[in-house]
């Protein structure tokens, strides 16, 4: 079942919420290995794939000899405490966000995947399932998904942000939305959940996405070497790093 992307702010209460994990340092001096774990913002609306996205992550730190627990909480939520430095990091966002927000905040600057953007419509709708035909189209979309905020209204669409994926269902059947436009990772969950309805469904790939990694600044200091090992587990294809999750294609390397 999926949980919903906008449950409410959550504080950083790690009992409640926080998920640690105990790590081995590789190459690690002593200062490093004492220091303490960096506090990563997650994405509480993954569902199935949060424990898939929280293992990797915490496999890169170790990989760079370094430590971090994951916080699960709505991606909104996330923004504003990594602006204001009470997280330490996001596990990633969209290649046009870190862009936009480079001067508050440092992205690794090797891609960690790409995530697939995905529409969504019934058969009976005449949409062509063309990105440059969502003109004048009422279009829900996920909300959290950064590109597809930027993008949907170039494209000349209304937009309608969803933060509950649980009636999109009923929306594009009652006609309250034309389109629904998600990540590929939402897409499996929704087609997963609607089994008895996808016969009179049709989807189309719209783009794959770039999503990078993010740190607070005041850890410009660790790009480098988590920078590195990610490159490293992408290469030797890491377990960790060979993300089996619908919607998800592995990164390319960045020049």
């Amino acid at each position: 079942m999926l949980r919903h992307a906008f449950l409410g702010a959550l504080l950083c209460v790690v009992p409640v919420t926080a998920h640690a994990h105990g790590t081995t340092y590789r190459d690690a001096n002593e200062a490093t290995r004492h220091a303490p774990c960096l506090k990563l913002g997650a994405d509480e609306s993954l569902g199935p794939s949060y424990a898939k996205f929280e293992a990797f992550f915490t496999a890169l730190y170790e990989h760079a000899g370094l430590c971090t627990t994951s916080i699960a909480m709505a991606p909104k939520r996330i923004e504003q405490l990594l602006v204001r430095g009470e997280l330490d990091g996001d596990w990633f966002r969209p290649s046009d966000y870190a862009t936009q927000f480079s001067d508050r905040l440092t992205a690794l600057p090797q891609p960690v995947f790409g995530l697939e953007a995905h529409l969504i419509w019934l058969k009976r709708n005449s949409f062509s399932g063309k990105p440059e035909d969502l003109k004048g189209l009422t279009v829900g979309h996920q909300a959290g998904f950064r590109w597809l905020e930027t993008h949907l209204p170039q494209m000349g669409a209304r937009t309608m942000a969803v933060p509950s994926t649980t009636h999109t269902w009923n929306m594009l059947d009652r006609g309250r939305i034309d389109v629904f436009a998600t990540s590929g990772v939402h897409k499996a969950a929704l087609t997963a959940a609607w089994q008895d309805k996808t016969n009179n469904m049709n989807s189309a790939l719209w783009t794959t996405v770039s999503f990078y990694h993010l740190l607070h600044p005041k850890h410009k200091d660790k790009v480098e070497q988590l920078n590195s090992a990610l490159r490293e587990m992408i290469i030797t294809h890491h377990s960790a790093a060979d993300l089996q999750i619908p919607g998800i294609q592995p990164a390319k390397l960045a020049d």
